[in-house]
């Protein structure tokens, strides 16, 4: 099953990538916020058979607790921060910074579960570091006119994406092991929607953000990303995770960036300069010392 684990994992990095690319045009018209709750929604909704089919699946207590929890950190927090990472920093951008994952994950692991960092994984998480910094630094921000301080409030939110990720699958690893990923796919996105929903309609330009989903935007593009980001790709990652390595998957998951960077430049002509050359191949360097051992 090791191996199958880790196609799939390399399969999810693939169809993820695909879906940054939709999801960054469909976040030309719709927001952040609402672009998450849409593609949350579209997930609970096509998985709900599962959840009536297994029902909780012995899962109570405590568990269901640090399932549901995942699910809102992981999706209602992280993937609305990874969309304002995408909207302000485009997808190749975007995927560097994505590579924060690694570094957050080995914290999280250290915090939590009392796993020590070794020497190679503190100079991984510098390499990811390091990354960030020379792709901020590019002149064709200046060339292209974006403002400094979108760019800054972006890779902000990336980061931060990516540090709630990290505890949101330390969460979730110990009852994925033990429970159908089907199932613990269902709750997390049921748990992200509820409070997504919430939010949605505590915002004072709540009919704006829900029209917007009505539009072109929406069925072209947010429809598919949807699809193939958050119901293939998730159900491929947390399957991943189920039958190999937390390691092996993440290593494997982490090749989207590679992906991305190359459909960014050839379908949303995003600028592939030297430095954003330097800053995917420091990023992943870097994430795979972190993951490796």
């Amino acid at each position: 099953m090791d191996f199958v684990g880790k196609v799939l994992a390399l399969a999810c990095a693939v169809l993820w990538a695909v879906a940054v690319i939709l999801f960054k045009k469909a976040g030309d018209t719709i927001r952040p916020l609402a672009l998450n709750w849409y593609k949350t929604a579209l997930t609970a909704v096509l998985l709900l058979p599962f959840l009536l089919a297994e029902g909780l699946g012995g899962i109570t207590g405590l568990s269901l607790l640090k399932v549901l929890l995942s699910g809102i950190l992981g999706i209602a927090v992280s993937d609305t921060l990874f969309f304002i990472a995408l909207d302000r920093l485009g997808a190749s951008l975007t995927a560097i910074v994505d590579c924060f994952y690694a570094p957050s994950a080995m914290l999280a692991a250290w915090a939590m579960l009392g796993e020590l960092p070794r020497m190679v994984q503190v100079a991984g998480a510098c390499c990811v570091i390091s990354a960030v910094l020379v792709v901020s630094l590019e002149r064709d921000h200046v060339r292209a006119k974006l403002d400094r301080r979108r760019l800054a409030t972006g890779f902000l939110a990336g980061a931060a994406a990516m540090g709630v990720m990290g505890i949101s699958i330390t969460l979730m690893k110990p009852i994925l092991e033990q429970r159908s990923l089907w199932l613990v796919t269902e709750l997390r996105a049921l748990a992200a929607l509820a409070v997504l929903s919430v939010m949605m309609l505590l915002r004072r330009d709540r009919r704006a953000l829900f029209a917007s989903l009505g539009g072109h935007g929406a069925w072209r593009h947010a429809l598919p990303g949807s699809f193939l980001g958050n119901v293939l790709a998730m159900t491929l990652w947390v399957a991943a995770f189920k039958y190999t390595s937390v390691n092996s998957a993440a290593i494997l998951n982490q090749t989207n960036i590679v992906f991305v960077v190359i459909m960014a430049t050839w379908l949303l002509k995003e600028p592939f300069s030297r430095h954003r050359l330097l800053g995917t191949a420091l990023a992943f360097t870097g994430a795979v010392m972190i993951l490796v051992v």
